[in-house]
């Protein structure tokens, strides 16, 4: 009996400390990111969850592809998580979380409450997955609470250019766009992802690839006006025919690939055509000019941490 009792209590302790290593294992410390830490098993989910949206098998070809944007995501996850701190964000994004969730669970056919069984089954954290997703909503809070006044668009000045199409008898066109935005690091990963896209599509390579949180959607933009667009934005899409996309283009740390889904003309404008018009204008104009402000914020908050890798 004592010989059955020593047995079954060095049994436990050996599944103790399987445990044990089993976590230290999971909990590695990969990065210290001011006073933020990224662990390898938040490492592991993202890629894992990366894969699982955008459809793709878990293999390690697949995980080295996205390993090192993976981790540049988390990185600038913590330098995001840090500045809502540092100014006291804590805007109700209940609804908007609510609504993703929802569209998120579309995806997959299933309810909200089955999305967590989903997660669970596929071995990933979906309160990782949340806490993301919370942070960039609460991220794009804090840029328009520090950056929204100095916003300044010359309503008038569209307003006259929109009477001149008309008048003009002019045409507007608009494109259905979606987007990749990544940070590359040289030309051989541009090419990758080039090739990635021809094989298994743009779509793809966007829930795969891409930083922006258009990724879930394949990347999905929506329908834009030419004139919401800058100068050189209309002289990169204009020439793009449906289904192609445009040639890298670099901003800052990152670079941005534009697809066409579709494009259409616009003609015989009412007046309350062209009030919408103007308010799709101002609209993205104005995200233009906020989403410049978020990377220039995050690129000085960057500059100014410290990060470690261990």
């Amino acid at each position: 009996m004592k010989s059955f009792k020593k047995n079954i209590f060095f049994f436990i302790c050996i599944i103790f400390i399987n445990l044990n290593l089993f976590a230290s294992n999971n909990f590695k410390i990969l990065t210290k990111v001011g006073n933020e830490i990224i662990t390898s098993f938040e490492l592991e989910n993202k890629i894992k969850t990366t894969l699982f949206l955008s459809g793709e098998e878990l293999n390690q070809s697949n995980i080295d592809q996205i390993k090192n944007l993976s981790l540049n995501s988390l990185i600038n996850f913590k330098l995001k998580k840090e500045e809502i701190k540092k100014y006291n964000i804590k805007n109700n994004n209940d609804l908007r979380l609510s609504k993703y969730l929802e569209n998120l669970a579309k995806k997959f056919n299933v309810d909200r409450n089955e999305l967590e069984i989903l997660f669970s089954s596929n071995g990933l954290d979906l309160n990782l997955f949340l806490e993301e997703i919370k942070t960039e909503f609460l991220w794009q809070n804090l840029i328009y609470k520090i950056y929204s006044k100095k916003v300044n668009l010359d309503e008038k000045a569209i307003t006259e250019e929109l009477n001149k199409v008309i008048s003009n008898q002019k045409s507007i066109t608009e494109y259905n766009l979606s987007e990749i935005e990544t940070k590359i690091l040289n030309e051989s990963e541009i090419d990758e992802l080039k090739r990635y896209i021809d094989k298994f599509s743009f779509k793809k390579a966007a829930q795969k690839f891409s930083l922006s949180n258009t990724s879930l959607d394949g990347g999905n933009i929506g329908w834009i006006n030419s004139k919401s667009l800058s100068s050189e934005m209309q002289k990169i899409i204009k020439n793009l025919k449906i289904g192609q996309y445009s040639e890298p283009i670099r901003r800052d740390e990152n670079i941005l690939i534009y697809y066409i889904n579709d494009k259409r003309e616009i003609s015989n404008f009412s007046k309350q055509n062209l009030e919408k018009l103007k308010e799709s204008i101002i609209n993205k104009q104005t995200n233009d000019l906020l989403n410049i402000y978020s990377n220039n914020h995050l690129s000085i908050k960057k500059n100014n941490t410290l990060i470690e890798y261990q």
